[in-house]
Order: structure tokens, then C-alpha cells, then sequence
């Protein structure tokens, strides 16, 4: 009787401004002075009809250019001689579904989310777009609350030796662990055609996910095709994980 008691009342408190939160908070490194900040990103926008008056999707918005900000900022100190391209390819694969889905994770925070019912049967808790959006959101909150410097410094405590050992990420890589992390198959390259004159041939890839072209690529040589092929599906990927979660 008394383990049932305990349950209950941990549940309970994960509803509460403040007292539900302190697992959230000592995993940031930061304790919020306004809780409200906290329950609205943690709010999904399905929670309307059972009368919520605000959705994280503001502070989502806000959090998304906080972490590009301080990540790129993050980089620039630890990498001095990394050429721009490389630093945008690290950001990349740092500041992405799957690896804000990861730490969102590693803070339980899919325990806190606040869902409609449909949502939570649903498995909104664990999907990975949302568990990115509230991680941003949450990242939101604290900069609404303290500003830049205190977010970024969550920030650098959340992916701690990653933004050391953080090496560029090309578009196929990302491609793959995106996949992996949503559950689906390996993209499949095949090589349509190639297009102009002998001496200057113009390669055309696609890449089939689960059977379906997801992407099309041109370039010089075959595996510059292959890439723009894979940059496309992950501009779809993301477009389709957006819509997804703002339904």
C-alpha cells in the first residue's frame, strides 16, 4: 500500500508548478523563479480543448534560434581554426531532431509533457519531433526568464564534451541517424540518369526511403549527387516532423 501511496503522489506532482519540476531543474542547472515559464513549454498545443491557455509553440519558435545562436557561439570558442562550413556542418549535428530528441531524453522530459489524452494514447510522449520542440522550448523559457548568457550556459552544460568532439556532418549521415531515430530502414541511393555531354557528365541520384523517392540530387560525381539527394529528404523529413507536431 504505502509503494501505491508514493506513486500516486509523485504523479501528482508532476502536475504542480514548482514541486513536480525539480528533476527538470537539477538536470538544467537551473531553477526557474516563474514555474509558469516551465508549464507552458512543456504544454502541447492538443491540451486546448481541455482548456490550456497557452502551447509551447512561442517559446518553441524562440528556443530554436537560442540553441543555433549558442551552439554557433560555442563552437567558434572551441574550434578557433574550423573554416565556416565546418562549423555550420558541426552546428547541424549538434542542433538537430534526433539529437535534441536524445538529450529531451536524458531529462526525462517526455515524463512532463503535458498531452491530451488522444495524444498521450498516440505515443506523443516519446515521438521525437516533440520531445525537440519542448527541449526548445524549454531552452525558450530560460532565455525569457534570464536571458542569453544563462541559456547558453545550459546549453554548454547539456552537450558538454560533444561540442569538442563534434566533427562535420554531411547530409547522407544526417540523413541516417535521422531515420534511425524515428524507426525506419536505411535510405536506399540510386543514380536516375546522367545528364550532358561526355566530358562533363551531370550525375542525377535519388534516395528511397521505405520505397519511396524522398529526395533528388545533381552534381559532378556521383556522391555529390548523392548528397544533394539526401539534403532534400532531410529538408522533407523536417518539413513533414513540423506539420506532424503542430496537428
Amino acid at each position: 500500500m504505502s509503494h501505491q501511496i508514493k506513486a500516486q503522489t509523485k504523479s501528482c506532482e508532476s502536475d504542480l508548478p514548482g514541486g513536480g519540476y525539480r528533476e527538470i531543474e537539477e538536470a538544467l542547472g537551473y531553477v526557474f523563479k516563474d514555474h509558469s515559464w516551465l508549464e507552458r513549454a512543456l504544454t502541447h498545443r492538443s491540451l486546448h480543448a481541455a482548456g490550456a491557455r497557452s502551447d509551447y509553440e512561442r517559446l518553441e519558435f524562440l528556443g530554436d534560434a537560442v540553441f543555433d545562436l549558442a551552439v554557433a557561439e560555442l563552437l567558434l570558442d572551441r574550434h578557433p581554426d574550423a573554416r565556416e562550413g565546418d562549423l555550420s556542418k558541426m552546428r547541424a549535428a549538434l542542433v538537430n531532431t534526433a539529437s535534441l530528441a536524445g538529450i529531451s531524453r536524458s531529462l526525462n522530459l517526455g515524463s512532463y509533457i503535458r498531452l491530451s489524452r488522444g495524444e498521450q494514447a498516440s505515443g506523443g510522449a516519446n515521438r521525437p519531433s516533440i520531445l525537440a520542440d519542448v527541449l526548445e522550448a524549454v531552452m525558450g523559457a530560460v532565455y525569457r526568464e534570464a536571458g542569453f548568457n544563462t541559456a547558453r550556459g545550459v546549453i554548454e552544460k547539456l552537450y558538454g564534451d560533444k561540442l569538442d568532439t563534434v566533427v562535420p556532418r554531411d547530409p547522407k549521415t544526417e540523413l541516417q541517424e535521422v531515420l534511425h531515430a524515428v524507426g525506419s530502414g536505411p535510405p536506399e541511393y540510386l543514380l536516375e540518369c546522367v545528364e550532358g555531354p561526355e566530358h562533363e557528365p551531370v550525375f542525377v541520384s535519388v534516395v528511397q526511403i521505405d520505397g519511396e523517392i524522398m529526395g533528388r540530387g545533381r552534381g559532378k560525381t556521383k556522391k555529390a549527387s548523392q548528397q544533394k539527394a539526401a539534403a532534400e529528404a532531410l529538408d522533407k523529413i523536417k518539413a513533414e516532423s513540423k506539420k506532424t507536431s503542430e496537428q
